[in-house]
């Protein structure tokens, strides 16, 4: 089972969370979007007991992202989900979720648990918890979880390069925002920012970056898991449509 801690008596923190959730947002028990994120967490889960599966809901929130905590939820919000055009990128959302677990990074909201817990409903639904992840997990625990988090997608039977299309909605995303670093990284005209080859001062500007954001730019991840594909799946290629 996922890693939890407990913050109130008899409450551990992944239920006081679920609880704050409910009290504060729309959580969708019924309908398509329901329905799919729970088709779609079942054919992932498929080969895990089921006391061990992570439930997947469906908040109205303002950020279109999903996240998880310690304990059984992952939450996928509904702004996010209805931008997603096929079940392949609803899939590697939640899988990208499923991994956090699977890969131990829940282990490092220990010491956070307890702060998060006294803070208001109102108070939380306000906080930009996808931040806090992104504060504990950095870009490199990021990056682990879209690759274990694509190779569930794959053992499932998703098509690899159709989950990757979940790179362009959260560009569509960035760009209306104007967040053209989120999107290019911070020097758009260079493809040799990450490189070794780089000069250490433009490798301390990316680091400090990557530290702030959480992420890589939604273009190197995307090209990252392509590379990872072809070196270690032998995928070639994409289907048509």
């Amino acid at each position: 089972m996922p890693f939890d801690f407990e913050v109130e008596d008899g409450l551990n923190f992944g239920d006081w969370l679920h609880r704050e959730i409910h009290a504060n947002a729309l959580v969708e028990s019924h309908g398509w979007a329901a329905e799919q994120v729970r088709r779609v967490s079942a054919r992932l889960q498929a080969g895990r007991p089921e006391s061990e599966r992570l439930i997947v809901e469906v908040p109205w929130l303002r950020e279109a992202n999903a996240f998880t905590a310690p304990g059984r939820y992952v939450y996928f919000s509904r702004r996010l989900l209805e931008r997603c055009p096929r079940e392949e990128a609803v899939a590697f959302v939640i899988a990208h979720e499923i991994a956090h677990h699977d890969l131990g990074h829940l282990d490092l909201f220990s010491g956070w648990a307890g702060r998060l817990s006294r803070l208001a409903g109102a108070r939380l639904m306000a906080l930009p918890f996808q931040a806090l992840e992104r504060r504990l997990y950095g870009s490199e625990r990021e990056c682990a979880a879209d690759r274990h988090g694509l190779a569930l997608c794959i053992a499932a039977g998703y098509h690899p390069m159709r989950c990757l299309g979940l790179y362009d909605v959260l560009e569509h995303f960035a760009l209306d925002a104007k967040d053209f670093e989120m999107v290019y990284g911070l020097d758009p005209e260079s493809d040799e920012e990450l490189s070794g080859e780089a000069p250490w001062t433009t490798r301390a500007r990316i680091w400090a970056w990557q530290r702030s954001r959480g992420y890589l730019p939604i273009q190197d991840r995307k090209a990252a898991l392509v590379r990872w594909l072809e070196a270690n799946a032998g995928f070639r290629g994409s289907p048509a449509g």
